[in-house]
């Protein structure tokens, strides 16, 4: 099991993973490693307000949330933190259940929001369109 990550910022991720490099491709917004209990499985942790959150303070990087592999055979658990990886206890099959309930739930609530305020911006253009439209008539038109 590993317990220390190095971090490496590409471009594009490489076919083959190394164990214990997180490879960060800040251009696709994704952070991939290969599953540090030792399976080689890809994790893959994209990077969104809805799904990961990458903290680099010039040394380490840390993920938030954590990391359940919960459809690899190994559903291992950890959370990466200043580069270090601290393992969670295993989670049971209802634990996973709830969890995945509760990631989708809170990514839905993410992107409604995310459209119903895209709605706002677009309804607050068409007004401020409209209104510099009238302007420009009346200029026009004296």
């Amino acid at each position: 099991m590993i317990t220390k990550l190095e971090h490496r910022f590409v471009e594009t991720i490489p076919d083959e993973l190394e164990n214990g490099i997180l490879y960060i491709s800040l251009r696709f917004r994704v952070i991939m490693h290969a599953c540090c209990c030792g399976c080689k499985n890809k994790v893959v942790t994209p990077l969104s307000p809805a799904r990961w959150k990458m903290i680099f303070d010039g040394k380490t990087v840390s993920l938030e949330p954590s990391i359940g592999n919960w459809n690899f055979e190994c559903q291992s658990h950890y959370w990466i933190t200043n580069s270090e990886v601290e393992w969670a206890r295993k989670w049971t099959d209802r634990e996973i259940s709830d969890g995945k309930k509760e990631e989708r739930k809170n990514r839905a609530k993410y992107y409604s929001q995310q459209n119903k305020e895209s709605k706002q911006q677009t309804h607050s253009k068409r007004k401020n369109q409209s209104i510099y439209s009238k302007l420009i008539n009346w200029i026009k038109n004296g």
